[in-house]
């Protein structure tokens, strides 16, 4: 056997002590094939918990600017109750706000699809005619919806997707227990899905037929929003409003960035403290199946000693051996993590981060990869297995050779 360091540049020193490290790898297949399985399942399932946080996370803060600076809701024995038209300009007088703008919004629920809708009214020509209009994807029946103009919507992808199942693309009918005739809303647009996390249960209504289908009387809205152009201000603005009507409460817009990053955060770490005897267990046995050589390895390194191979020869096939391992089972697992949150939709684990109801519409997540976890995936893998792989080949390459070959 030759000697790498006998001649040749470094580089095709490294080359033949990675071409042996290889076939020492392949000579070890089932050791190293086992070892190989559990690190790809440890990286799939810490890259699947980062990679739906991510995604979630970007997808909410892309639109975080859109986010009222104040909404103000009114409460009665600790729950929301609809608020009178009576607050608007009382909260206008308060200095520092802009303007206060009341909104209708609740829920619909179908039971022939066992969905659960959000509806929402509002201006609609703010959508067709503001920078608004670049989110949805107009259809057909925006000109038929200008004949009754009260009664029109925007819908999202999974709103259309159930309404295409029962053969509504173009209109629906709503009803309630106590009309006389349903009322046929025409669909004229959908909202794009770059916008999912927000509006795929959203039904977007003019302002009149939000309130319509809601039951709300003349002079009732669910909320105010409330405008102030000095974000410094925002917090001492809300501060007051309370301050004055005890029976309201206020949400900030730096209140919601908060809670839902708390949120998703917080999931993530229920999930991976969830999986943390499993993580432990795989740790173990990749500790259990790198850290010990086996009396053959013992003497294989006896013989390359022999042979004229030195320590730091001994140490580098052994690096090469842990770091082709540790970065196979990186790329596997955040390919397989990639395949299973973007492709399968994430079956099990995001009902975690959205909530298990299946009234809610389903949704597909856009695929975010961030540089940065890529890059720590990769360092709390390689360097950990790199240095417990190398420390028994150390141990054994300075042990005298005479010693491991008679014991072995």
């Amino acid at each position: 056997m030759e000697t790498p360091t006998q001649s040749g540049s470094w580089l095709e020193r490294q080359r033949s002590i990675i071409d042996y490290s290889l076939q020492s790898m392949f000579r070890r297949r089932t050791k190293n094939s086992l070892i190989l399985v559990m690190y790809v399942l440890l990286i799939f399932v810490v890259s699947s918990v980062f990679f739906i946080t991510g995604s979630l996370t970007v997808e909410l803060f892309s639109t975080v600017d859109e986010l009222p600076d104040i909404t103000v809701q009114k409460l009665i024995g600790g729950r929301q109750v609809v608020i009178q038209e009576s607050y608007f300009q009382a909260i206008r007088e308060i200095p520092g706000v802009e303007a206060v703008e009341p909104r209708i919004w609740g829920y619909f629920y179908l039971e022939e699809l066992q969905a659960n809708f959000t509806i929402f009214g509002m201006d609609l020509t703010m959508l067709e005619e503001g920078e608004y209009q670049r989110i949805v994807d107009w259809g057909p029946a925006l000109k038929k919806g200008e004949e009754r103009p009260e009664f029109r919507m925007i819908i999202g992808e999974g709103v259309s997707r159930l309404l295409k199942a029962i053969q509504m693309e173009d209109s629906f009918l709503f009803f309630q227990p106590n009309w006389d005739t349903a009322i046929p809303f025409g669909i004229i647009g959908t909202f794009k899905s770059e916008t999912q996390l927000q509006s795929n249960d959203l039904m977007v209504m003019q302002t009149e037929g939000a309130r319509r289908v809601l039951e709300l009387k003349e002079g009732e809205y669910t909320d105010l929003v409330v405008h102030v152009p000095n974000p410094e201000e925002t917090k001492m603005i809300a501060l007051k409003i309370r301050r004055y009507y005890p029976e309201l409460r206020t949400v900030t817009r730096a209140q919601i960035e908060s809670t839902y990053t708390s949120a998703f955060n917080w999931k993530a770490g229920f999930v991976l403290s969830s999986m943390l005897v499993v993580i432990f267990a795989f740790l173990v046995l990749i500790w259990d199946k790198a850290s010990g050589l086996s009396p053959a390895e013992k003497k294989e390194i006896g013989i390359l000693k022999a042979i004229g191979w030195d320590t730091e020869m001994i140490l580098s096939v052994k690096f090469w051996e842990s770091f082709i391992i540790s970065l196979l089972a990186s790329i596997f697992g955040v390919i397989l993590s990639y395949f299973y949150i973007y492709w399968l939709h994430a079956p099990g684990l995001k009902e975690i981060f959205i909530g298990w109801s299946t009234i809610f519409p389903s949704f597909d997540l856009v695929p975010h990869i961030d540089l940065k976890f890529l890059l720590l995936i990769v360092t709390v893998t390689v360097i950990p297995y790199s240095t417990i792989a190398i420390f028994p080949a150390w141990k054994a390459a300075i042990t005298d050779t005479d010693f491991i070959l008679r014991n072995n």
